[in-house]
């Protein structure tokens, strides 16, 4: 019995009978057994079924698919065909979803369909090509630079996201085993560097998401910490491969050591690129500096919508800079705004509420563990309650911030006179249960 790819074994294994009910005198009369896989396998095929598994296993040789002459066939083909053919064949020869989920459940456990666009052909040859880069390694990538390309003229069209969990950085050249030291001289000559983005981004004519982590996630016995790091030159390579990703709507660079120099020098590529819509920089170095840095970004783009800034340790100095960009003529039209857990304290919520009372086109605001304080609250309360709220609709999140019960009782009051907060989370603000069960009530009418 052919047993679909279709239909997991354990679907099988839960009809079939326990030993307790093979035992019933019933059972063991019965004739008939739909559970039994393998009633078939003493039956001689067809011979059209052996003529399939003969071109199954000489496919690699003669590739026969389209020429069978029935639909059923090919069905039949492309259930028994191996799914360890090489990729330079497969891809070109087989267009068929059928397949490709095959090869995909075989080579990896779990799969997420939704993420690569619900196409299996597509999921493959994205986490295929993913993998490819991450065992690349810098350190020698001229001599594989021509194979690179070769699987890139593959893959180009079937590559839409391209999630990159881990580069392997250059080495220091070789040292004898009775030199231990670093020379600090040596670290400078021989900087952390990673695959030229720039050369493998352009040729990508589809992509539309890229998520990159410098970081190494395997560590093996040559580990140094200086995996972890990567330098200005990647960031202008990653920005100079970007500015052609002419697709692009989704940059992810997370977890990282981007600091103010990083950041300059990735956003002069990226600032080019105005089909770039969300923009996440979280849990990075970003600092004061860094911070200062996006906000001269935020007044050259056209068209960034969403921006996660998220674990930055920006500071009242960054967070002017950031609102200082926002508030231009000419700045971009941005919608989603995430600077949680970055110590704004008391000085920068003041550039917060100037946020809310200048720019219009805000819709989404998370200042959630941001180190506000009472007079923050009050200040936002007020505005709140003015009618000045430039937003037309606006999600708020201030939750865990130290507000306080005057300024909780403020926003209970004020909340019911402004129909624009749609959303609103105010969770360990330290407001008593009378005003966080009120602003729950008024949040939901």
């Amino acid at each position: 019995m052919r047993i679909p790819y279709t239909i997991s074994k354990n679907v099988f294994e839960a009809y079939r009978c326990s030993r307790e009910t093979l035992i019933l005198p019933r059972e063991q009369n019965r004739i008939l057994r739909s559970e039994n896989e393998s009633w078939d396998e003493n039956i001689i095929p067809e011979l059209k079924i052996l003529a399939l598994r003969v071109i199954a296993r000489e496919w690699e040789r003669n590739p026969i698919l389209e020429k069978l002459p029935t639909c059923e066939d090919r069905d039949v083909l492309l259930e028994i065909l191996p799914t360890d053919l090489p990729f330079k064949l497969i891809i070109k020869e087989i267009p068929y979803e059928y397949y490709w989920e095959r090869a995909a459940k075989d080579r990896w456990e779990f799969n997420n369909l939704v993420e690569h666009g619900n196409s299996w052909r597509q999921l493959y040859c994205e986490r295929h090509f993913a993998e490819y880069l991450e065992s690349l390694d810098a350190t020698y990538f001229e001599p594989q630079q021509e194979t690179c390309e070769e699987t890139i003229g593959l893959l180009r069209d079937f590559i839409y996201t391209l999630r990159i969990r881990a580069l392997v950085p250059t080495k220091y050249p070789f040292k004898w085993s009775g030199d231990e030291t670093e020379d600090s001289c040596t670290a400078d000559e021989f900087p952390v560097n990673h695959i030229p983005m720039n050369i493998i981004l352009p040729k990508l004519p589809n992509l539309t998401e890229l998520i990159l982590n410098f970081g190494m996630i395997y560590m093996n016995d040559g580990f140094e910490w200086r995996d972890f790091q990567f330098s200005v030159k990647d960031c202008l390579n990653l920005g100079h491969g970007i500015k052609d990703c002419l697709h692009l709507r989704k940059l992810v660079l997370t977890k990282s050591n981007l600091d103010q120099p990083r950041v300059a020098a990735l956003l002069q590529g990226v600032a080019v690129n105005n089909s770039i819509r969300e923009i996440d920089f979280s849990h990075c170095k970003l600092g004061n500096r860094g911070a200062q840095a996006v906000g001269c970004f935020l007044t050259i783009h056209r068209r960034l919508n969403v921006l996660h800034l998220a674990n930055n340790k920006i500071g009242p100095e960054g967070i002017a800079g950031i609102i200082h960009g926002l508030l231009q003529d000419h700045s971009v039209p941005l919608k989603h705004l995430n600077l949680r857990l970055n110590p704004l304290q008391e000085a920068g919520g003041v550039h917060v509420c100037a946020l809310l009372l200048r720019h219009a086109r805000l819709e989404v605001l998370n200042i959630s563990g941001c180190g506000l304080g009472p007079e923050t609250g009050i200040g936002m309360s007020d505005i709140i309650a003015s009618g000045h709220l430039k937003c037309s609709t606006l999600e708020l999140d201030v939750s865990n911030n130290d507000f306080g019960s005057i300024a909780g009782e403020a926003f209970e009051r004020n909340l019911k006179l402004c129909p624009q907060i749609v959303a609103f989370d105010s969770r360990l603000c330290n407001f008593n249960k009378e005003s966080e069960n009120s602003i729950r009530e008024t949040i939901l009418r």
